[in-house]
């Protein structure tokens, strides 16, 4: 068992609607080595699309229908709402990061486009995650002050960058940049590394020099 997932009656906390949800109940630990944005191996990552709930009524979508908002169901039927450019899963993801930017949770918004990103790489096709990683990136930008004193959000950032393609910025804000943690020091030349040679593809983090993760 990977993981178990329950049904549950949810009401939603936009509309009030109650719905069935289907949610992830427990699962095994994940002791692979992440991807250098921390997505995992293909057996955990099977149940990202219970990472997301959308409410049938209204279309709210979050890690819960059941989290309260910071605005009015109004927003949900707004044009940037209902029209993300993205489809199936992504979808999903892309309206609970508008979601959460709206709820001032910033980080859980960047990590929402990061997961829409994760569903185009696995039906490869490379243009939509860079698409959705370039919208992380916006988010990053956006609220730089909220990431300021979070290195790992910071490390993300510069493979977000690499990933979609602008290698000059990683090569700019990260070569010998000094960072609290050995580790995300040596995450960071290796962002740095791979930007040098042009290289976008998705690599391991164990694939750092002086990297070793168990």
């Amino acid at each position: 068992m990977s993981f178990r997932t329950d049904e549950v009656e949810i009401k939603c906390a936009v509309c009030g609607g109650t719905s069935s949800q289907t949610v992830v109940a427990e699962f095994d630990p994940d002791t692979s080595v992440p991807d250098l944005d921390m997505r995992p191996n293909g057996e955990h990552r099977s149940y990202l699309k219970y990472w997301v709930s959308e409410c049938p009524h209204c279309g709210y979508c979050n890690a819960s229908i059941e989290i309260p908002v910071l605005f009015t169901k109004e927003f949900l039927e707004s044009e940037k709402y209902k029209n993300t450019g993205c489809s199936g899963l992504a979808e999903k993801f892309m309206k609970m990061s508008l979601v959460c930017e709206k709820n001032k949770v910033y980080e859980e918004a960047m990590k929402a486009c990061l997961y829409a990103a994760w569903y185009y790489d696995d039906e490869n096709d490379d243009e939509k995650a860079a698409e959705c990683r370039r919208a992380a990136l916006k988010i990053f930008d956006l609220h730089k002050q909220e990431f300021k004193d979070k290195p790992d959000f910071m490390l993300l950032a510069a493979d977000l960058m690499r990933r979609s393609g602008d290698f000059e910025r990683v090569i700019r804000d990260y070569k010998d940049r000094l960072f609290p943690s050995r580790l995300i020091m040596a995450l960071a030349a290796f962002e740095a590394e791979l930007a040098e040679k042009g290289d976008s593809s998705c690599h391991k983090a164990d694939e750092a020099n002086g990297v070793v993760l168990k």
